[in-house]
């Protein structure tokens, strides 16, 4: 609070030595998006929008390691600066933040996370332009920084987080733009899938088999659950398990629970982050939880069935062809949102998605892949 206070008495200074307005034509604009993996993804419209109206700008992200992968794969990013929010604590953490950002020599800075950090070392390093987004959830400390940023757009849970980020583009002149989310697979990727798939043209359907806020999970059993209803209501079908190297002990689980395992390929921790949209691709449909994975089948285009568990989909839901959203009404629910993600149920109950049974998601599937199917003919 202390570094937020004494800024905002200096602010009126900082603010004249950093200049005033919107350059007309910015050379280098930088992104803070430190977040995980699907937020990451609903950010591709901001990388995209901010290149169509500013093509000769260089775009530059400050984000986590994890995501440099596909930032790196995103024709719309020149420069990819990998760094950890835990870095910018302290005074030396914000003037180790401050130096990063003068180094860049910057015309604007689009921070789409929440921190204190953010809002003052941007005017520190007196970078004309800096705009933010005003969460709807965050403490009074942030509030005060976000009288340091030049612009602000406020964060509504009835709307989506691409309309929040497009809003606040047409401070640096971005005008409309589209919502659609963004992703790339890695060089080499199509053909490590066919590798293991090889020609098969049997349809793939996608479970993801966890998800790192277990909040959201569906649980082992109920993952083997939903598999082996897929393989038992049609004989052609594939269940391809998705997900990282810590899901292996939970797929192999999956795997023996499950009557004809020799319809069902294990994909988890054999396909690196960058690698997984070639996966998704070949999917005829996926299932998954609010998470990065469901995300990037969204992305894609994949068929999609999304159990939206404690998450608000006014925020954050697929915007596909073909989707279904399984979500119960609940007084609790929803608890998660894009600015405030609980990691625990507060009711201890995980209603939310416990009440989804593996039979309603097995349905859904049927609809959808039929409904796919009829519009492909």
């Amino acid at each position: 609070m202390i570094y937020v206070l004494l800024t905002l008495l200096v602010a009126p200074l900082l603010r004249a030595l950093a200049g005033s307005g919107r350059p007309t034509a910015p050379r280098r604009i930088l992104v803070i998006q430190l977040a995980k993996i699907g937020d990451l993804l609903c950010s591709t419209p901001v990388f995209r929008e901010l290149k169509r109206r500013h093509p000769q700008a260089e775009i530059h992200v400050l984000a986590n390691a994890v995501n440099a992968p596909l930032l790196r794969l995103d024709p719309h990013v020149t420069a990819v600066h990998e760094a950890r929010a835990a870095e910018f604590k302290g005074l030396a953490g914000k003037l180790h933040l401050t130096r990063r950002l003068r180094a860049g020599n910057y015309d604007a800075v689009v921070c789409l996370n929440v921190g204190v950090a953010y809002a003052v070392c941007s005017l520190w390093a007196l970078i004309p332009v800096r705009l933010a987004v005003l969460p709807n959830f965050c403490g009074r400390a942030y509030r005060l920084a976000a009288r340091l940023w030049s612009g602000v757009e406020a964060h509504r849970g009835d709307r989506l987080i691409q309309d929040t980020y497009l809003t606040l583009l047409r401070q640096i002149g971005v005008e409309g733009g589209s919502r659609a989310k963004e992703v790339h697979a890695a060089p080499g990727a199509a053909d490590k899938v066919r590798a293991l798939l090889a020609e098969d043209r049997r349809p793939l359907v996608g479970i993801g088999v966890s998800s790192a806020n277990k909040l959201k999970e569906l649980g082992t059993e109920k993952v083997a659950a939903v598999a082996a209803g897929l393989l038992a209501r049609s004989s052609e079908l594939l269940v391809v398990l998705v997900g990282g190297e810590t899901d292996r002990e939970q797929a192999a689980t999956v795997t023996a629970a499950v009557a004809n395992p020799e319809r069902l390929v294990d994909t988890t921790g054999r396909f690196a982050l960058a690698e997984l949209p070639a996966l998704l691709t070949r999917l005829s449909a996926y299932v998954g939880v609010d998470s990065g994975v469901t995300y990037m089948a969204d992305a894609v285009g994949v068929p999609l069935v999304s159990v939206a568990g404690p998450c608000n989909m006014a925020e954050t839901r697929p915007l596909g062809r073909h989707v279904v959203i399984i979500q119960r009404e609940l007084p609790c629910a929803p608890c998660a949102h894009i600015f405030h993600a609980p990691y625990r149920c507060r009711t201890g109950t995980h209603a939310c998605t416990r009440e989804v049974g593996a039979e309603e998601i097995v349905a859904a599937v049927t609809r959808l892949l039929g409904a796919a199917a009829s519009h492909d003919a």
